[in-house]
């Protein structure tokens, strides 16, 4: 008995011991820097520092980060998270890449891909990705009147809030909230609580944060 409570004393101390590296909720506090042959990152350089920035303390699950380079629209990218939080996205500009702020539709498919809202993220976006396959409008109203009711940018790039809903049927869960590098899975039911508090700890932190539109 003595034996194994003194090996149970160490292990706690090898524990404590860890400090920083204690993994955060569903993922660990280092952010890699990867890609693929879609999204290469030779020549590229990540946005994030290990673990990434966080407006307070995290909110969500931080995920490896993919390059944040431009491409030619229609460009095929593979993401390494489904739904994507970076990577190669469209650069168009009027509203169209980055997209317009508020909800968008069902009906925005098949035309709206990740590779247009991810330049919202690049620009300090919130994204809530939906999965709804028989329809949602009731939430998609509630979480319209909430968008209506956030101030403008706190970053004071836009007189407006920075913040999209967009529908993503690739996603498992119905609800999903993104910003760069980071990822909350609200689930089945609409939280705004939760996108409340994903939304004013991740605002702004991104590539193009503070200051962009």
């Amino acid at each position: 008995m003595r034996r194994l409570c003194v090996l149970l004393l160490t292990a706690i101390a090898l524990l404590s011991a860890c400090g920083d590296s204690t993994p955060t909720p569903g993922g660990t506090t280092t952010v890699q820097f990867v890609g693929n042959s879609t999204c290469d990152k030779s020549g590229q350089s990540p946005y994030n520092p290990t673990p990434p920035n966080t407006n307070t303390a995290p909110v969500g699950q931080p995920i490896d980060e993919m390059p944040h380079t431009h491409v030619a629209e229609g460009t095929q990218v593979t993401y390494m998270h489904n739904p994507p939080t970076s990577g190669c996205h469209y650069s168009l500009g009027n509203g169209v890449a980055p997209i317009a702020p508020g909800i968008w539709p069902p009906s925005a498919l098949p035309k709206l891909t990740a590779g247009y809202w991810i330049h919202n993220l690049e620009h300090g976006y919130i994204v809530v990705s939906y999965n709804c396959p028989t329809g949602c409008d009731a939430d998609l109203q509630t979480l319209n009147m909430w968008f209506r009711s956030l101030p403008p940018d706190p970053g004071g790039g836009v007189p407006y809030a920075k913040f999209i809903a967009v529908p993503y049927p690739a996603q498992k869960e119905k609800w999903d909230v993104e910003s760069w590098d980071w990822f909350d899975p609200i689930g089945s039911t609409l939280n705004i609580a939760e996108i409340k508090k994903f939304y004013d700890n991740h605002i702004n932190q991104a590539p193009e944060g503070a200051g962009t539109g």
